[in-house]
């Protein structure tokens, strides 16, 4: 059907707007429960640390596989592109402040603010535990609506079949000739990088975590969130059934209910990989030597804090592609030419973006729960049935 695909578009967002209606009630309901029980700040700070280390060295490592072949393969030989294009109201706002905060309440409970919805349900949660027993009863009532609001993605996810159907069908019909025309190099090379490091890094997380029953229950439970993420393109419409994902290997709820969440708006593996093939694209058009130990560096350097920072901003506009020009001096001619690229790639990447949340917080699980922690989840499993 070629574009003539998008008539499926109302199915498809009928879809992917039910599930974004579960991700606000979802974090703020589930995150607040599973800190609330904590009853331990140093465990919260400990769950946070390791998150945070554990996103750098998974970003500057998936930025080393796409560096890697990108030194022996040139992803723009042969290639001609139009540089006549351009883009209108190509900015970029970096509005750090705006990643964690609104200027309103309301403002809050919008998909479109995801991380300062998180920062405000941990200091919520921290609030529910120094009110001590006063607060017990939110908590317990928390905890029921979480429980509410899983038996409701239950119900949207019997619409997943038909709706990630029409997904993929608008998405090929509108990018598929893309892919056989000028950059059918890059992302051939592209296609083949993301599915080693998804198998490689999926695979070696898990084991990190749980070892080998970590890994064949990582596999056995991810095609869900995998293929949510490849219809829909989008982390925060995914992140309700990661979250189910993540639960159901065993990951504790307080870790889960943490990570999985600020996974999809800081922990972007896939996306890293995007911009190192953008940057060594684009040396190979305008003719900059792409391996060197400089470019390199400042490659995976600016990979990895955009990918970080431009998923949390509102607004962030054309926050990576800026970034890129800024460090290389591309010409804003060549910001079409990126967007390209990532249109074309963001539904690979976006899959590994979220499933990597789940092999992270299985690490996370093992620093803080003791290495055991899966064969005592699957024991107090076996005890509730």
């Amino acid at each position: 059907m070629g574009p003539g695909a998008s008539i499926l578009e109302p199915i498809a967002d009928i879809f992917l707007h039910l599930l974004y209606c579960c991700v606000v009630p979802l974090i703020f309901c589930s995150l607040s429960a599973a800190i609330a029980k904590m009853e331990d700040i140093t465990k919260l700070k400990k769950i946070l640390s390791v998150f945070l280390i554990g996103t750098v060295v998974t970003g500057v490592i998936s930025c080393l596989f796409m560096v890697i072949p990108c030194l022996f393969i040139d992803p723009a030989q042969g290639t001609t592109v139009s540089l006549a294009d351009t883009v209108e109201n190509a900015t970029g706002k970096m509005d750090i402040l705006g990643m964690f905060t609104v200027g309103d309440f309301p403002q809050l409970f919008s998909r479109s603010n995801l991380m300062a919805l998180i920062v405000f349900t941990v200091i919520f949660s921290i609030a529910l535990i120094q009110a001590g027993e006063k607060a017990k009863g939110i908590v317990k009532a928390l905890d029921n609506l979480t429980a509410v609001i899983v038996k409701i993605i239950g119900i949207v996810m019997k619409m997943a079949p038909l709706g990630l159907a029409c997904y993929f069908a608008i998405l090929i019909g509108n990018n598929g000739s893309e892919v056989i025309k000028p950059l059918a190099k890059a992302i051939g090379l592209y296609m083949v990088v993301i599915v080693i490091y998804f198998i490689v890094s999926q695979t070696v997380m898990a084991y990190i975590g749980a070892g080998v029953p970590g890994v064949k229950k990582w596999w056995a439970t991810c095609i869900a969130p995998t293929l949510t993420a490849l219809g829909t393109c989008s982390s925060a419409a995914t992140l309700p059934v990661n979250l189910e994902h993540a639960k159901a290997i065993g990951v504790p709820e307080e870790v889960a209910d943490l990570v999985i969440p600020l996974g999809a708006n800081l922990h972007k593996d896939g996306a890293c990989i995007i911009q190192i093939l953008k940057v060594a694209f684009l040396c190979s058009v305008f003719g900059i030597p792409f391996a060197t130990p400089r470019n390199i560096l400042v490659a995976v350097a600016v990979a990895v804090i955009v990918s970080v920072v431009m998923g949390g901003i509102p607004g962030g506009g054309y926050v990576a592609e800026i970034f890129i020009i800024s460090a290389f001096g591309f010409p804003e001619v060549s910001i079409p030419i990126m967007i390209l690229i990532g249109t074309i790639t963001d539904a690979p990447a976006t899959a590994v973006n979220v499933t990597g949340d789940t092999g992270l917080a299985m690490i996370v699980a093992r620093l803080t729960e003791g290495k055991d922690w899966l064969e005592k989840a699957e024991k107090k499993a076996a005890m509730v049935k």
